[in-house]
């Protein structure tokens, strides 16, 4: 039997990680045992976990079970959204994840279990990192023990099990990186380092940005603060010898990191817009770190919940040069979280959201193991700083009982944890330091358990509220469209398109686990093709990760050129089905949803004569842009100028309405020339058309133009929310447009105008003489025009257009993940058009010669035909996933020369 003296004295061996382990379940059940398995809940949010987290993980999974079974890896998805790059829609989220590839030891039917599973795999490996690292520094067993567990279950971590699961990761490498960097600076291999780069670059590139801006920090303190005396060579030696090591564990990542970040760079969503200032928060942000530190909160993703140890630690220990480094290194990073700018610059130049702020937990967790190490060489002076400490804390804690809207009432919580742990470090009744470094490991224990029930339980943070059944994910994709999507998939119907009406963005994803072709996608990284689309014809719904969703505000004529075949929606949604488009279910009491089809959609692949070029395009307004579409190509100017075609028709049957203006009296607004200010959350404007009678037959739709809005006083030390929703109202029709908060900087794009579709005017109905505009918020609203437009709707012109279409059609011999083949007979049309995303891994061959696609109808893929007949084939390549491939096989022979030829370590 060993004693607690000689375990005290032991260094990090496997009887610590055996402990840890054991200690990890034990804390984990103390956590989620009520949370799993008496109120059922998983840990799948009900937005991005179950719309991308666990819909992602699953279908990869298939895909990877598939390719073991010989039957091939998909690159190019036809089910996400209009069809994207497998390898960059999921490079940002689950390839490079090494935990998901153990998904593959479960079967299909236990996926959610593994998905589960998984994540607690993760939070373990936290702990288990930084044990590696704690015993490159010499760690005792206890300190390395409570180190372990502050950082595995800081509330980053915690947090993250049910938010975003792949955040997790970052907090694995960088224990890596530190230890690889150690071990540069004491002139050993710089294999680990190596490998952590490749590890960190390989899994997420958003995060890899992150980790190597903080290793940086780390190498750079770290070397001036404790290297500096020790090292013979120079600096410059030491700095080339670490890029050196850095440059091939990114080679060795390139097989991932080059295809994922060339899609990043040709997204949809990209830096820049952000409306703040940038050199400071919001006040209550300030606050917030401070009623965040030991509890469990998020504001601008700096995530606290860490346990008191380590700030007794900070004012106990002494400045010695490896503690010092600590307190540089928190006060280095806590000043990067008092500034926008540097939150900014941490998040690739996007929005301060200080996702970085995991290190943290990283450096305090090192702090409460110097502490424990530390414990028998505290000095009366550190007793009378840490009860000042807990003094300041505890009145704190009793002030938010009094302010409960200002700071979290939870705070009273980790008072009597951090008192016991000044009890037990400065009492004499303990004088056996591992006596007392097995209390302190207990206290650390129950603190971030308790942090963990808080956040999670209804009690406090309630996130139990905001996740999903367990066991009832499955069922609720499979129920999504109920069932009528089954009749559209590509193995028993043409090559057509299911969308959605606009009252349905619940649908984002799901059309991936329904193997349906669709229009709906919500990812991170999307084809920027199809957002330019969707902007250049102002589709309401449009949002920057989520270019086509919401059935495209339910334009007709948008629907059948992108060959929308069939429409499902709820059945109370029925009047927003687009013109042209029949109901051919009779749902009973028990369907929930209605099927609407059209005969008037486009082919997938047809020909054209006629044309325009971007520039002209351009030059139309939304609705006479989506007109020209139906009739021609649109090319870009170059590839215009040097093609023959018949120059398009620019006039379109649009019709712009007039009306007079009134604004409610119910809601008094001061209107001066364009600006509208209001002090009530309602601000209602209505159109009275001269002559609704006119409209029968047409769409009606409604555009402002010009839109600004800004809080009446702007304050800006206070958070004023700047978001607000736009309804227009029209007969039965009645949408809303979402003007995201500008501090919302994962869905904020400033809308300078909105277009919404108010539907189709029946002949010889009951017209509605009035449009009503209602704005949600008070402030000042900037709107430089309203129009309204009549949008012709001629049935005849449309089958016609539809018909000729699908005369020249592309008779289609081979359609699957990543190939296109078929047969144009005799055209003298000069062009193929496709409704294919544009992308520079798809080529092509015509007759069997090389042609270039090009960039067609802004967001498509067009090819240049031959005349006489045309034989066509189309294939697709992830871009740059074979010059990765070779820097990743170039990178991992050259570590493996490095490792055992050119380096040695240090005698």
């Amino acid at each position: 039997m060993i004693s607690a003296g000689q375990i005290d004295k032991q260094k990090i061996s496997r009887r610590t990680v055996g402990l840890y382990s054991l200690l990890f379940l034990g804390m984990m059940s103390a956590i989620f045992g009520y949370y799993f398995f008496i109120e059922k809940a998983s840990f799948i949010w009900t937005t991005d976990g179950y719309t991308q987290h666990y819909l992602i993980f699953h279908d990869y999974l298939e895909k990877l079970r598939g390719f073991l079974t010989g039957e091939g890896f998909p690159l190019w998805d036809w089910t996400i959204g209009m069809g994207s790059d497998v390898i960059q829609s999921y490079g940002y989220y689950v390839i490079g994840d090494p935990f998901v590839y153990l998904g593959l030891l479960f079967p299909e039917s236990l996926t959610e279990i593994a998905f589960h599973l998984l994540i607690f795999l993760r939070i373990w490996a936290v702990g288990g990192s930084f044990l590696l690292f704690a015993k490159k520094m010499n760690f005792s067993h206890y300190a390395g023990l409570t180190g372990s567990i502050l950082y595995a279950f800081a509330n980053y971590g915690i947090f993250n099990m049910s938010r975003h699961p792949f955040f997790i990761l970052a907090m694995i490498w960088f224990p890596l990186l530190c230890l690889g960097m150690e071990k540069i600076f004491l002139k050993e291999r710089s294999t680990v380092f190596t490998v952590a780069v490749a590890l960190s670059a390989f899994s997420n590139f958003y995060f890899f940005y992150k980790l190597t801006m903080l290793i940086f920090l780390y190498a750079i303190t770290r070397y001036f603060m404790v290297y500096k005396k020790e090292q013979d060579g120079s600096l410059l030696n030491l700095f080339l010898k670490t890029t050196l090591a850095y440059l091939i564990g990114l080679m060795i990542s390139a097989m991932l990191f080059v295809p994922v970040v060339y899609g990043f760079l040709n997204a949809s969503r990209t830096p820049g817009g952000i409306e703040m200032n940038m050199w400071i928060y919001p006040l209550e942000y300030y606050l917030a770190l401070f009623d965040h530190t030991v509890v469990p909160g998020s504001y601008f993703w700096t995530i606290g919940g860490f346990s008191l140890l380590s700030f007794i630690a900070l004012v106990s220990l002494k400045p010695l040069p490896k503690f010092k480094f600590i307190k540089v290194m928190l006060s280095l990073l806590f000043i990067l979280l008092l500034f926008p700018f540097f939150g900014s610059l941490m998040n690739g130049l996007s929005g301060p959201y200080n996702r970085f702020s995991f290190v943290f937990a990283f450096y305090l967790a090192l702090a409460g193991g110097y502490l424990v190490d530390q414990v028998k060489n505290l000095k009366p002076a550190a007793k009378k700083k840490t009860f000042f400490l807990l003094s300041v804390y505890t009145a704190a804690a009793v002030i938010a009982i009094l302010f409960p809207d200002y700071l979290t009432v939870y705070m009273i919580v980790p008072i009597f944890f951090g008192w016991a742990m000044w009890f037990v470090l400065f009492s004499t009744y303990f004088s056996h330091s591992g006596k007392k470094n097995q209390i302190i490991l207990g206290l650390v224990i129950l603190n971030l358990v308790a942090n963990g029930v808080g956040y999670y339980y209804s009690f406090g943070g309630n996130m139990i509220s905001k996740v999903l059944d367990y066991g009832t994910v499955e069922q609720k994709y499979q129920e999504a469209l109920g069932g009528l999507e089954k009749a559209r998939t590509i193995e028993n119907q043409d090559i057509s398109r299911v969308g959605v009406t606009s009252q349905d963005n619940r649908i984002r994803n799901q059309f991936i686990y329904l193997d349906t072709m669709g229009l709906n996608s919500y990812l991170s990284v999307s084809n920027g093709n199809l957002s330019e689309f969707a902007r250049t014809i102002e589709t309401s719904p449009y949002q920057t990760i989520q270019p086509l969703r919401g059935g495209v505000d339910d334009r007709s004529g948008v629907n059948n050129f992108l060959g929308v075949k069939s429409i499902i929606a709820k059945r109370q949604d029925e009047a927003f089905i687009p013109f042209g488009y029949d109901i051919t279910n009779k749902p009973d009491n028990n369907q929930k949803f209605i099927l609407a089809e059209t005969e008037n959609d486009f082919p997938f692949a047809y020909t054209i004569n006629r044309g325009m070029s971007r520039s002209s395009f351009m030059e139309l307004n939304a609705l006479e842009r989506e007109a020209v579409l139906s009739n021609n190509i649109i090319l870009e100017d170059e590839q215009y100028e040097e093609n023959k075609l018949v120059p398009a028709d620019r006039q379109t049957e649009i019709e712009e309405v007039p009306f007079k203006q009134v604004i409610s009296a119910k809601t008094p607004v001061i209107q001066a020339d364009q600006m509208y200010t209001t002090e009530s959350d309602e601000m209602t404007v209505k159109l009275m058309i001269d002559r609704p009678e006119e409209l029968m037959g047409s769409e009606l739709y409604v555009r402002l133009e010009g839109l600004n809005y800004s809080p009446i006083k702007e304050n800006p030390l206070l958070r004023q929310p700047t978001n607000y929703t736009l309804n227009a109202a029209y007969g039965d029709i009645n949408k809303s447009v979402y003007q995201a908060d500008r501090y919302s900087f994962s869905s904020y794009f400033h809308r300078d105008s909105m277009l919404i579709n108010l539907g189709y005017v029946e002949e010889n109905s009951n017209v509605d003489n009035q449009v009503t505009l209602n704005f949600n918020r008070a402030g000042r609203y900037e709107i430089h025009s309203i129009k309204l437009y009549a949008k012709a709707i001629d049935e005849a012109q449309i089958s016609e257009a539809s018909v000729i279409r699908n005369e020249k059609a592309l008779k289609m011999t081979t359609f699957d993940d990543q190939k296109i083949e078929g047969t144009i007979e005799d055209t003298t049309d000069n062009w193929l058009v496709t409704t294919v995303p544009y992308s520079k891994g798809w080529k092509a061959e015509i007759n069997g010669k090389t042609v270039e696609p090009v960039k067609a109808n802004i967001g498509f893929t067009g090819l240049p035909l031959f005349e006489g007949e045309n034989h066509i084939s189309m294939t697709y390549q992830t871009p740059y996933l074979k010059t990765g491939f070779i820097i990743s096989v170039l990178g991992i022979i050259i570590m493996g020369l490095s490792h055992f030829v050119l380096q040695k370590d240090k005698q």
